[in-house]
């Protein structure tokens, strides 16, 4: 099985997402982080002569995601878990991804407008610079189990 660790969607995944069956429901983010070793800010950012790891550039991201959901008064937004990948016990893939979060929204659109704003792109650099990569998985809240 081949995964594709990347930094942004296509536009075909976009498409897909928000035009999915459930994307009028609540949807569940399952995201899985891989940080670069060093941040890559771009030279003229005052963050270039940090010297941060890609973990702690990642870490200014989520802050400001924060804040930029409080500010821009986005409601029905919540982190439900997030924590370090340690080891695996089924499968496979060490050093593939460092990080897991879940985060739910009210809707795909809702999770898209969340990040698709100038606010949200004041931010964002800081999530280029840290990440080497994600899969960002769309879950519905079906009760499976």
């Amino acid at each position: 099985m081949a995964t594709l660790n990347a930094l942004d969607p296509t536009p075909e995944q976009i498409a897909a997402f928000l035009g999915h069956p459930k994307a009028g429901q609540p949807v569940h983010m399952l995201n899985l982080l891989k940080f670069k070793d060093k941040a890559a800010y771009k030279d003229d950012r005052p963050e270039a002569a940090e010297n941060l790891t890609g973990r702690e550039a990642y870490a200014r991201y989520a802050k400001g995601f924060g804040a930029m959901l409080k500010a821009r008064n986005i409601e029905g937004v919540a982190t439900l878990f997030g924590g370090n990948l340690n080891a695996f016990l089924i499968g496979g893939g060490e050093g593939e991804w460092d990080a897991v979060a879940i985060v739910k929204y009210a809707n795909a659109a809702a999770m898209f407008a969340a990040v698709s704003n100038d606010d949200y792109k004041a931010i964002h650099y800081h999530r280029r610079a840290g990440l080497a990569g994600q899969l960002l998985i769309a879950c519905d809240d079906e009760k499976v189990f």
